[in-house]
């Protein structure tokens, strides 16, 4: 009985024994899968790196390799904006170039932007399909409190609460507007069809995150082909000129 309890014994000391080389054995290859990714980190005065002030109030950045060109443009007032839309979000405008003779995707919904000043919190690009959604969510929420609720409750306010309640509609519906139609959605380019450029927006509603300060740092991230393009850039940007523009540009 005592030489059955030990040889069992023995074998489950000699599998467990095998399961942990087999698992330190498998950890260095999946470290190693994680970094063969290689990133491209913009930088400047480096090679196949530009950067720029675009005259008309945003600040460009460029990246080129191989086949392919990607500018990330940012708005030098970007900051200042955000707490005026109808659903705060920061935004940036990329724009792709393709040179090669097979395909390149443009995977818009892998994008992150790191958040460098607020613990390192890592956000996705919003998908401007869900954002318009969840807008017109707050549309309709918000157009029945008033005409169900504010102005049932108070007849005499009827005028002004309607005229309230249609600004704020306009602030809404122009923010849906510019998504549906400027906004970056995944796309394939190739030889026929070989630029794509549109906004991305990210959320700055985050318990880590807090108030934006009057200047923050980030790191945008995007793969494309078989690399990390990194774009490390501050808001507003270094040596840029912070000037009014034309509503709408």
């Amino acid at each position: 009985m005592a030489w059955g309890l030990a040889a069992y014994t023995i074998r489950v000391l000699k599998l467990c024994c095998l399961v942990t080389i087999a698992a330190l054995m498998a950890a260095p290859v999946w470290a190693a899968d994680k970094q063969t990714i290689p990133a491209l980190t913009w930088a400047e005065n480096a090679a196949n790196c530009t950067f720029r002030d675009g005259g008309n109030g945003r600040t460009y950045y460029g990246l080129s390799s191989g086949d392919f060109e990607v500018t990330l443009a940012v708005d030098n007032q970007e900051l200042a904006k955000i707490p005026h839309r109808a659903r705060p979000m920061l935004g940036v405008f990329l724009s792709f170039h393709y040179k090669g003779k097979d395909k390149f995707d443009v995977q818009q919904n892998r994008f992150t932007l790191e958040y460098t000043k607020h613990f390192q919190v890592v956000k996705s690009s919003l998908d401007p399909d869900d954002t318009i959604r969840h807008l017109q969510a707050n549309v309709d929420d918000l157009t029945d409190e008033v005409e169900r609720h504010d102005i049932k409750k108070h007849p005499e306010l009827k005028d002004k609460k309607e005229s309230e309640l249609q600004q704020q509609l306009n602030v809404y519906t122009e923010m849906m507007d510019f998504i549906s139609t400027r906004a970056l959605k995944p796309v394939t380019l190739d030889a026929s069809n070989s630029s794509a450029s549109g906004w991305v927006f990210f959320s700055v509603k985050d318990r880590w995150i807090g108030p934006l300060k009057k200047s923050e740092a980030f790191v945008l991230r995007l793969p494309v082909e078989d690399s990390l393009v990194e774009f490390p850039f501050s808001l507003p940007p270094k040596g840029a000129k912070v000037e009014l523009r034309k509503r709408g540009n």
